[in-house]
């Protein structure tokens, strides 16, 4: 509480963004911009909240920030960051959920996960999840396809030694006749 937060949001190649605050069922605009005419500047639309809520942008206008000033409990809920270009659509980042317990806040990226959470060698909770997901599914894909190539592999050598059996059997029966 009364603290500064700031969310992130990717605008690449994109020319508009706006965020907003889902908070009880009502959808808030906060603030929208678009690039100036040379892409290197962002341009401020509005913004009724200026001393509570601000917005950057990097060098290139390639990431966006939004700074809440002075947090207070009215700030929790959802953020989404929404970007477009030429076309009439807007498409949304994910969600990031604000929640502030007592003197704390955390955010909460769709997936559940706190973007909060640091681990020691610094890399963040969703992305060793991540990781290690990618592993496992490497793993998984590894032992299903030694699965699948024992099973051709037994099935084509039971193939040929049903072939094999028939011309020994085959062959059993001629020498049979020619012996009678």
């Amino acid at each position: 509480m009364g603290e500064n937060i700031t969310l992130n949001c990717s605008m690449r190649n994109r020319d508009e963004i706006a965020w907003y605050h889902l908070r009880s069922e009502e959808l808030v605009l906060l603030i929208s911009a678009e690039k100036d005419e040379i892409g290197r500047k962002l341009l401020i639309n509005y913004n009724p909240n200026s001393n509570h809520m601000k917005m950057t942008a990097d060098s290139w206008v390639t990431r966006v920030s939004l700074t809440i000033s002075g947090v207070t409990e009215s700030d929790s809920g959802l953020y989404f960051c929404g970007i477009k270009s030429d076309t009439p659509e807007m498409h949304f980042d994910k969600p990031i959920r604000l929640e502030i317990e007592g003197n704390r806040f955390q955010f909460f990226s769709s997936l559940g996960v706190s973007n909060s959470c640091v681990s020691v060698d610094g890399v963040m909770v969703t992305e060793r999840v991540l990781m290690f997901a990618g592993v496992g599914l490497a793993v998984f894909v590894f032992l299903l396809t030694i699965v699948v190539a024992g099973v051709i592999s037994y099935h084509r050598g039971q193939q040929r030694g049903w072939r094999a059996a028939k011309q020994e059997a085959l062959m059993n029966k001629k020498k049979n006749l020619t012996l009678i």
